[in-house]
């Protein structure tokens, strides 16, 4: 027996005497079973930022399909991040052959493959076995090559992308254990405090499953071990980064700049000592969006020119981050950051929709500018308190003027607790509180 049948046996056998875990919590989005049980069938890919949650998501899938009475033994789960197996791709043609010799399984199976991407070609692999219909693949991984937009060209059109982010703020509360009648939340002053105290807690530390469920004297720590990780195994081995210095210094250096330029990072890192290019600056950021850790948002123009020139807004995976990282933060900052996630929740099922910012001449700025397709839809401002007068005076001008440069007649301004709605001149004011957006009382798109 080779050494790779042995070590995938001694794998598969542990993994099938844990079909799922007894604290699994079911969290959004589901599969559409559509592409599973229909007569087009697809590879679902499993996409998103290292302890984001995939690997309970993989199990959360292979519930439900026992569930819809799909046999347990008929499904098997597989971490290609276990030290026990090869990263060879003589590993991936080995694994159905194991499976049904070890367990006398015959026909089609459902297969739950975690961080598959660590293995050579595994993509004309998945594309073969889908081909063949030996099993319906289920595949994770925390690198954009399973994203939609960078899937390798074996898979496309045969797959569909599941980006999964944070837990939403409802699953949060799940999480958490707390039951909530939204139909009476904003007229039960002791409700709305109750739910406060765990949005405050949403806000400052984000919703990465682990976290959520830890101690909080040990959410920075465990915070800071997750950077080291991601920057260690998702980036530097997966890029083949020589100057892991230089990347853990920038990536803190954006968490805690409102806007990016590379120029800008450049002169600083080289005032800290550091020799780097311009070129390595911008591969570095690459890398890190590819490893779902920032994104990137660029100013609303119509010339591409403008989108590469202005400085770009920087937004992180999970607020923990800037929490664990940042020189200092404030709360405006984390909403802000907050908004844009609720946003990205909300345009993953729209490839029409786009997420921008605005800015003129006179540095007047709207956070965040919606087109779907080629016309502006929305205009949204971020402010935890807007009441005091000149930053009221700030956020609205802004909103006016874009207003006027888009033809739109309303505009947005998400707080935390404070809502309105006025008119100024012809334009029109919403203010509307955060956790009327995450409990889905108000709608952003």
């Amino acid at each position: 027996m080779s050494n790779i049948v042995a070590s995938l046996k001694r794998v598969l056998v542990e993994s099938q005497e844990l079909i799922y875990p007894e604290d699994l919590i079911e969290r959004e989005p589901h599969i559409d079973y559509t592409f599973v049980f229909g007569k087009v069938k697809k590879v679902h890919t499993i996409c998103g930022l290292r302890r984001v949650g995939k690997t309970y998501y993989l199990y959360q899938a292979r519930m439900e399909l026992i569930r819809k009475n799909v046999s347990p033994e008929k499904t098997f789960y597989i971490n290609m991040e276990d030290e026990r197996i090869p990263r060879r791709t003589e590993t991936l043609s080995k694994l159905i052959p194991t499976i049904q010799e070890l367990f006398g399984v015959k026909g089609e199976i459902y297969l739950f493959i975690d961080e598959i991407h660590r293995i050579p070609n595994w993509s004309a692999w998945a594309r073969r076995i889908h081909d063949s219909k030996k099993a319906l693949l289920f595949l994770s991984g925390s690198t954009s090559e399973l994203s939609s937009e960078s899937i390798p060209r074996e898979l496309r059109g045969r797959s569909i992308t599941i980006h999964l982010l944070p837990l939403s703020f409802n699953d949060f509360l799940k999480f958490k254990g707390v039951k909530l009648d939204k139909r009476y939340m904003e007229w039960s002053e002791e409700q709305l405090s109750f739910l406060k105290n765990y949005l405050s807690e949403y806000i400052r530390y984000g919703g990465l499953p682990e976290v959520v469920l830890t101690p909080s004297y040990k959410r920075i720590t465990l915070a800071q071990e997750y950077f080291k990780t991601i920057i260690s195994r998702d980036i530097v081995d997966q890029f083949n980064v020589e100057n892991k210095p230089v990347l853990e210094d920038l990536l803190k250096l954006i968490i805690n700049a409102p806007l990016f330029s590379i120029s800008k990072a450049h002169n600083i890192l080289k005032s800290l000592g550091y020799r780097v290019g311009k070129e390595t600056i911008k591969n570095y950021i690459s890398y890190a969006e590819k490893a779902f850790f920032v994104d990137s948002v660029y100013i609303y123009s119509r010339k591409i020119k403008d989108q590469m020139m202005y400085p770009r807004k920087i937004y992180v995976a999970d607020n923990i981050f800037i929490m664990a990282l940042g020189i200092r933060y404030d709360m405006g900052h984390l909403l802000e950051n907050l908004v844009y996630l609720e946003l990205k929740r909300k345009t993953l099922d729209n490839p029409l929709i786009g997420i921008y910012y605005w800015r003129d001449r006179e540095g007047r700025e709207v956070d965040f500018v919606i087109i779907k397709g080629t016309g502006v839809i929305k205009l949204i401002q971020v402010s935890w308190d807007p009441v005091e007068y000149d930053t009221k005076q700030r956020e609205t001008r802004s909103l006016i003027k874009a207003g006027k440069e888009f033809g739109l007649r309303e505009g947005i301004i998400v707080t935390y607790d404070y809502e309105d709605e006025e008119k100024i001149g012809s334009f029109k004011i919403r203010y509307v509180p955060i956790w009327k957006i995450l409990l889905g009382l108000k709608n952003l798109i």
